[in-house]
């Protein structure tokens, strides 16, 4: 059945519209949510235990400014974190 055919089977534009602005939404949000876990996921694979102080830095690092980042390297390295390892896991928590 073509696209043309079920859009004139009563479905009206309006709530295809409202979908596609939910879907839309929802697709932008995510990547919010992913960062920190990212940082996270980076450090849990290079073997690091994912401790309060660890999790807290990637949480930061996802700010998005240059002080954020700043933060979340210092607090990793602090932690027993590799400077190579810090900077690649805050910025996996900065996309």
């Amino acid at each position: 059945m073509s696209m043309m055919k079920k859009l004139s089977n009563g479905i009206p534009a309006a709530c295809l519209a409202a979908t596609a602005l939910v879907a839309g939404t929802m697709a932008l949000a995510a990547p919010a949510h992913a960062t920190a876990h990212d940082c996270q996921q980076y450090l849990s694979n290079r073997g690091y235990s994912l401790t309060a102080t660890r999790v807290n830095a990637c949480a930061t690092g996802s700010g998005g400014s240059w002080v954020d980042y700043g933060l979340c390297l210092v607090r990793l390295t602090d932690s027993g974190v590799t400077q190579s390892h810090a900077e690649n896991a805050c910025d996996l928590a900065d996309n």
